[in-house]
């Protein structure tokens, strides 16, 4: 499905608005970091700093119990994971856990006590705050993003539809409309609405349309002017144009046909040939050449004289019109070879025909003078495909499957395939 100009602006400017937003929304989560990482540390270090002054008299007393009290309530507040009092010498007096957390901060504060410092208050506070805050950020910078580039899309897609998609489809369904019909120019002006880009490009439009059918009025006057001189002039000709026709017709057909089984000939033959060979080349439709001679035609004309050996070439082209159909191209080469173009045939279609073809000349009675002559063929089948690059391919093909079936005893047919080599072709 394709996807009109409209649709492809508002995907562009979304797009455009999410990368920018992910863009804003680093820069936005970056920024806010800074303040946020500074209050956990004002946060922190107020706890050690309050921390160290409530412990400074009972380090100096060596009041363990209280000391124990005030690092367990210290522990209990929010974000505060762990709470160590040493003295001075850095041994442990005490120490107390609050919450469990991932990533936290150290703070560190010193005890002091008369202006002499007796040991030093450890507190870790847990950054879990500072990630959700900042993730929280993300999320809502990221859907404010896109609501904004949403109405930001539908926005450009509600002018962009009515400035500049609706009157190129117009444009464009008007041109595909003469394309339809066949003309070269459209029979009325599209309306220009604006004067920006797009209407000057209808106006261009329809002056380019003017032009044309300005021209193509005059072009038809010069045509209708033509075809009445022509028809004046044959009307003065008259039977001396259609005889020229006619003998034009017939010397056209005498050029392509054989003139005593009044088949095509080589010439004929070989046109069509090529003809078809390419249109299943690209088209990739079914062509098969059917070559065949006729058994021991020699010895027919050395036998029973040249009249008896024409007599018989006239029938089998006789059976060969009898049995293919309009599509195919049935034609004399040469002598007693013969060939046809199967059109829309395969090799399987293409043995029925022969098998028939065979059997129709056993049948048939070839008389001269009395005398009864008994008529086969040798036949050899080829069908296209795309291992042959020419049309000789094709013919050679087919000619080596006649080859096979006059060396394999004659009066019958061979198929050609790659598995087939031979020696020389032996003569009729």
């Amino acid at each position: 499905m394709r996807c009109g100009l409209s649709i492809k602006l508002m995907c562009y400017v979304m797009a455009g608005v999410l990368i920018t937003s992910a863009a804003i929304g680093v820069i936005r989560v970056q920024n806010e970091r800074g303040p946020l990482s500074d209050l956990i540390d004002k946060a922190g270090q107020s706890v050690a700093n309050a921390t160290a002054s409530g412990a400074a008299s009972l380090v100096a007393g060596y009041d363990y119990g209280n000391l124990e009290i005030l690092a367990l309530n210290v522990a209990r507040q929010a974000n505060v994971i762990r709470v160590i009092v040493r003295n001075q010498g850095g041994r442990v007096m005490t120490q107390a856990a609050g919450e469990e957390a991932g990533a936290y901060k150290r703070f560190v504060s010193p005890v002091v006590f008369n202006s002499q410092t007796l040991g030093r208050v450890t507190v870790d506070m847990s950054t879990d705050a500072l990630e959700k805050a900042l993730n929280a950020l993300y999320w809502r910078v990221f859907i404010e993003q896109i609501i904004f580039g949403a109405i930001l899309g539908v926005i450009v897609y509600s002018f962009t539809a009515s400035g500049i998609v609706s009157p190129i489809r117009k444009l464009t369904t008007a041109m595909e409309e003469a394309v339809e019909k066949g003309d070269s120019f459209i029979a009325r002006d599209l309306e220009v609405k604006s004067g920006d880009e797009i209407g000057r490009l209808v106006s261009v439009f329809n002056t380019l349309n003017k032009s044309l059918a300005s021209y193509h009025d005059k072009l038809q006057g010069k045509i209708d002017f033509a075809n009445q001189e022509l028809r004046d002039k044959n009307i003065q000709l008259g039977g001396r144009t259609r005889e020229l026709e006619h003998a034009l017709d017939l010397l056209s057909t005498m050029a392509t046909t054989d003139w005593l089984t009044e088949l095509p000939n080589r010439r004929k033959f070989d046109e069509t040939l090529s003809r078809m060979f390419h249109q299943s080349e690209r088209f990739a439709e079914e062509i098969t050449l059917v070559l065949f001679d006729i058994d021991h035609f020699k010895l027919i004309n050395d036998s029973h004289g040249h009249g008896a050996g024409d007599e018989v070439l006239r029938d089998i082209g006789t059976i060969m019109r009898l049995h293919v159909r309009k599509s195919d191209l049935p034609a004399r080469l040469g002598g007693d070879e013969f060939g046809i173009v199967l059109y829309h045939t395969n090799t399987a279609q293409a043995e029925m025909f022969v098998e028939i073809l065979l059997e129709s000349v056993r049948a048939h009675a070839f008389d001269y003078d009395g005398a009864r002559l008994n008529i086969s063929l040798s036949v050899g089948i080829a069908q296209y495909d795309d291992s042959m690059k020419t049309p000789q391919a094709l013919y050679y093909a087919a000619d080596k499957a006649l080859y096979q079936a006059k060396h394999g005893g004659r009066n019958r047919y061979s198929v050609y395939s790659e598995a087939i080599r031979f020696p020389e072709r032996e003569t009729s």
